[in-house]
């Protein structure tokens, strides 16, 4: 009679070892799988921002200047909307030459964004029934894929790219005056012949993180470490009067919170959506904040989900990414077409 031979198997021991052995290689595998992503995803975005600053080019080409920040005209048939009222931003404007004819073809900007009647925000705030459909459309690119991607208000496409307004320096009173010397502003259409701090020192475009629709703004929110690039401090003006500083603006574990409008309409030049600063440093410390009277003050800073930094498009058509530990008078430099100052190492 023959005895069957034993199978071979492993040891509960030796399965434990497997298993442990599995879980080490996944826990090591998975930081570089998630850091490949990322930087898909950042090139991505330097794309992104490429084909804004090449299309900024095109524009300048057939206009002789770059797009007005926030254009104020009044329009033949609607003489009773206020000047301010036309304010289409520089994307807008941009929409024929970053292949978005469609989107162009679609927009009257023969009328001024708002002040007609009966359209989303009530009697003389809508926009012109001509522009509701475009308004509403999302171009994938204006998003940054670290980002949401997502609209931040149901009727309006959003953007996580903005516009240079300048430095946001503040004046001797404390007031960082929202019109400054960047590539963009609201009096008139900055030429090449403008930068005479040269293009590739000076910034056309960055990233801003859309606003978290998930937080409750009812009554208010208070600042935090966790909320401070999604929010806005000081967005109503109260009693402290109109100056900005880093002080009144990091008060942290007060409800001085509110829902920012940056980023939440792609169309819109007015500086509180489509504009950013280079006071503060990219992913500041200082959240951004805002006085709006008596006298216009505003920071409004450059950031992104990108670890250690965010994207920049040049003057120049070109792109970099840049740290947030970047010399701060380096990046101030950037963020000014004459200031004659020396950009430094980025």
């Amino acid at each position: 009679m023959h005895r069957k031979s034993a199978r071979p198997a492993f040891t509960l021991v030796e399965l434990l070892v497997v298993i442990a052995i599995i879980g080490i290689l996944i826990a090591l595998l998975l930081p570089a799988v998630q850091m490949a992503r990322e930087a898909a995803r950042r090139t991505q975005c330097l794309n992104n921002l490429k084909q804004i600053c090449l299309a900024l080019h095109n524009f300048h080409d057939v206009n002789k200047g770059f797009p007005v920040g926030s254009p104020e005209k009044v329009c033949r048939g609607y003489e009773h909307i206020p000047a301010w009222q036309y304010r289409w931003g520089p994307l807008a404007m941009l929409t024929p030459y970053i292949e978005q004819y469609n989107v162009y073809k679609s927009l009257n900007l023969d009328v001024p964004l708002y002040g007609h009647t009966g359209v989303f925000n009530g009697p003389g705030v809508g926009v012109h029934p001509d522009n509701v459909v475009p308004l509403s459309v999302d171009i994938s690119f204006l998003y940054c894929p670290s980002d949401v991607r997502k609209r931040v208000q149901p009727e309006y496409g959003a953007t996580n790219y903005l516009g240079n307004w300048g430095r946001g320096a503040p004046t001797p009173t404390g007031t960082a005056v929202y019109d400054g010397d960047g590539l963009f502003n609201s009096r008139y259409a900055v030429t090449f012949a403008n930068v005479t701090d040269g293009t590739s020192n000076t910034a056309a475009f960055s990233e801003s993180l859309l606003p978290d629709t998930s937080i409750s703004w009812s009554g208010g929110v208070v600042l935090t470490q966790q909320n401070k690039d999604v929010v806005i401090v000081g967005a109503r003006s109260g009693s402290e009067g109109p100056t900005l500083t880093k002080e009144w603006c990091m008060r942290y574990g007060q409800p001085v919170a509110a829902q920012p409008s940056r980023s939440a309409r792609w169309f819109d030049g007015f500086v509180l959506y489509t504009a950013y600063y280079h006071w503060w440093e990219p992913n500041s410390q200082v959240p951004d904040c805002s006085k709006w009277a008596p006298i216009r003050s505003l920071w409004q800073m450059a950031r992104s989900h990108h670890p250690g930094g965010v994207n920049v498009g040049m003057a120049d058509g070109s792109v970099r990414f840049v740290s947030q530990t970047v010399d701060l008078e380096a990046w101030r430099a950037l963020g000014s077409i004459n200031g004659g100052e020396v950009p430094g190492n980025l």
